[in-house]
């Protein structure tokens, strides 16, 4: 067998490099390993599979050099050319097809879906324009020309995906989505009271939106439909509404950029949508090594973010809050892309997560991954009230699915109305508030009353909202500062010592007693949770 090293850019080479050597090893080049990759073939003992040119075979359960000529004969005599065997490799023949080695770890399962995905894309890229996206900005240009008003192409996520030439001519509304890659959540709120997505999609045709303040131009919009889903939207700034021609050649564009938009979704979604079910997989815990490697997070330490909105008074529908998830997931994505690519993101049930790698090297992560997110906050419309918890760093990959159950208990407390602070909170700092709301959880559980001993005595006496329980309370949040305490109830410190003097009378608290006290702080804190949430 020898060694490949040729450097050339073979299909098998670049099949290879695009995997990565975690999970694929050329070991041997063939005559045949320039020749085009078109699909996989399944070999396994006593079900042999379809050979044909172009195919990648694997050689399920070929371990022996005998095992190996049989199946590179059959090979040769059906026309294909490369083969892929787990470690270590039998030895064979010079002359021998391109042969790449597995890591002996891995599930053929895997192997086959991983190279399936790499064929597919590589076939995609085949036909794909040399400027990815760039054909929606020449068409937002010739809509530009064709009507006479500077238009904006959004997704159906109204995420921005193009604009043309003119947008000086046009209002701060226009500036800021630009400036955002997408509609800002207070427009898009607007929007959807005046019902402008319904109009929108109830016609076929271009629907005027008049103005919305004295500053604002009025709108000319057309849904951009694939078949009767909708999957975008032009957007055109306009003083006025456009005669009765500029109208028919807005309309015109329509299915012209619906085909730019699929073609744009359909080259993008699927890369995507596997590098999200593997994220997902490594944020659960089951993927292994040698799966999660393909994410290229790299060897350093990784931080996972779990990132959604504070809830709200009022009902809002599950398709309005996913579509809020994936909006917020597709401007964070595009963000992470050109600031911090060492990054997966991941929309889950409720919330979007990311998994931010940094170098081994790199000693502040967890300030690091802080610092990223307040930052895409502070630049983003989307952000609104969504809060973000920061876990991590995970030293291994192993470790990723318990930081992630920390930052998903660290996201509970961060949006629980009862808690205050910053948008963006790591682990640590609401180590409290997660703490409480797990004995919360517990208490109730076990069917156990929200208070007892001493402050159960002492509601009995005053109720449950007497000025003894609040005196207490404050004592206890001052670290039994009487001063302190005092002037946060704005009472004369005499009326402080009075009132703990009474709390001793009336439920017999032991002031000296650490585990009491504790005990009431404990019960004081969860109630102030429970009020909070109701």
């Amino acid at each position: 067998m020898r060694e490949s090293g040729a450097r050339g850019p073979q299909p098998v080479r670049q099949l290879v490099d695009n995997i990565g050597p975690a999970l694929l090893r050329l070991v041997q080049e063939g005559t045949g390993s320039g020749g085009p990759l078109t699909d996989i073939a399944i070999h396994a003992p006593g079900a042999p599979a379809q050979l044909g040119p172009g195919c990648v075979v694997l050689g399920v359960g070929v371990t022996t050099e005998a095992e190996l000529r049989e199946l590179t004969a059959a090979m040769w005599q059906a026309g294909a050319q490369v083969l892929a065997v787990k470690a270590p490799v039998p030895p064979s023949a010079d002359d021998g097809p391109t042969i790449i080695e597995v890591n002996r770890d891995a599930s053929w399962m895997h192997v086959a879906t991983t190279v399936r995905e790499q064929l597919l894309e590589f076939a995609r890229t085949q036909v794909r324009s040399a400027g990815s996206g760039a054909e929606l900005f020449a068409l937002a240009n010739a809509v530009y020309q064709a009507v006479g008003a500077p238009v904006t192409i959004e997704d159906r996520f109204s995420a921005l995906v193009a604009w043309s030439e003119g947008q000086d001519r046009t209002d701060s509304e226009r500036i800021e989505t630009i400036l955002g890659r997408a509609v800002h959540q207070r427009t898009l709120a607007e929007q959807r009271e005046r019902q402008e997505f319904e109009r929108l999609h109830a016609s076929t045709e271009p629907v005027y939106m008049e103005p919305t303040g004295a500053d604002q131009l009025a709108r000319l919009a057309i849904a951009v439909r694939a078949g009767s889903d909708v999957v975008g939207y032009i957007w055109a700034a306009v003083t006025a509404p456009l005669d009765e021609a500029a109208t028919a050649r807005l309309r015109e564009f329509a299915p012209v950029v619906a085909l730019e938009l699929v073609g744009l979704r359909t080259e993008t979604s699927y890369a995507r949508r596997q590098r999200a079910e593997l994220a997902a997989a490594v944020l659960g815990g089951a993927a292994d090594p040698v799966e999660a490697s393909r994410l290229h997070l790299g060897a350093g330490p990784v931080c996972v973010l779990a990132a959604a909105p504070r809830p709200t008074v009022g009902t809002r529908s599950d398709a309005s809050d996913a579509a809020g998830l994936r909006r917020f997931a597709d401007t964070l994505e595009y963000f992470l892309a050109a600031v911090h690519p060492r990054s997966a993101v991941v929309t889950g049930t409720g919330a979007v997560y990311v998994l931010a790698a940094w170098p081994p090297d790199h000693a502040t992560a967890l300030e690091s991954a802080v610092a990223l997110t307040r930052d895409f906050l502070s630049r983003t419309p989307l952000a609104g009230d969504w809060v973000v918890a920061v876990g991590g760093p995970a030293e291994s990959t192993g470790r990723i699915a318990e930081v992630r159950a920390q930052a998903d208990a660290a996201l509970r407390a961060l949006r629980h109305p009862a808690v205050r602070g910053p948008a963006v909170r790591t682990v640590e700092d609401l180590a409290l508030a997660v703490l409480l709301l797990h004995l919360a959880d517990a208490t109730e559980a076990l069917g156990l009353p929200d208070t007892g001993g001493a402050l159960r005595r002492l509601r009995q006496e005053e109720g449950p909202d007497g000025p003894l329980a609040a005196t207490l309370a404050a004592y206890l949040a001052a670290a039994g500062a009487t001063d302190t305490a005092a002037q946060a109830l704005h009472i004369h410190p005499n009326t402080m010592r009075y009132r703990l003097r009474r709390i001793r009378e009336v439920c017999g608290l032991d002031f000296a007693d650490a585990d009491a006290m504790l005990l009431a702080h404990l019960q004081l804190r969860m109630r102030e949770l429970r009020q909070g949430a109701s």
